[in-house]
């Protein structure tokens, strides 16, 4: 594999979209994005339900598995624009933050606009 793999959860709106608005941006820096329920993707992951997927995952070029935030970090090392983010993650207590906020959305992403992210 010498693509990075980007995988949203298909059956969350927020996640669905967040992926299409940046399928361009990432397709330019050879990422592919897939659905964790795509077949194939549950097969490679080990993954024996697809009722709930509580983080994105990323599977680098590199092989490596990615989740939540550490997943948005390793994409955003591609994409010069997001480069900020990544650098920012190598300070004390910011892979923490980063945390706390993926968090906070994702816990929120199936609101469907009821509450705010």
């Amino acid at each position: 594999m010498n693509s990075t793999w980007v995988l949203y959860d298909a059956s969350c709106p927020f996640c669905t979209a967040s992926a299409h608005a940046f399928k361009e941006s990432l397709s330019k820096r050879n990422c592919r994005i897939k659905p964790l329920q795509n077949k194939t993707i549950m097969k490679i992951l080990d993954l024996k339900d697809n009722k709930d997927f509580p983080e994105m995952k990323v599977i680098g070029n590199n092989l490596k598995l990615y989740g939540g935030a550490r997943a948005i970090i390793h994409v955003s090392e591609k994409i010069w624009w997001a480069k900020p983010i990544w650098a920012l993650s190598h300070l004390p207590l910011i892979i923490d933050i980063l945390d706390y906020i993926y968090k906070l959305v994702a816990e929120r992403r199936h609101c469907h606009g009821v509450c705010e992210i």
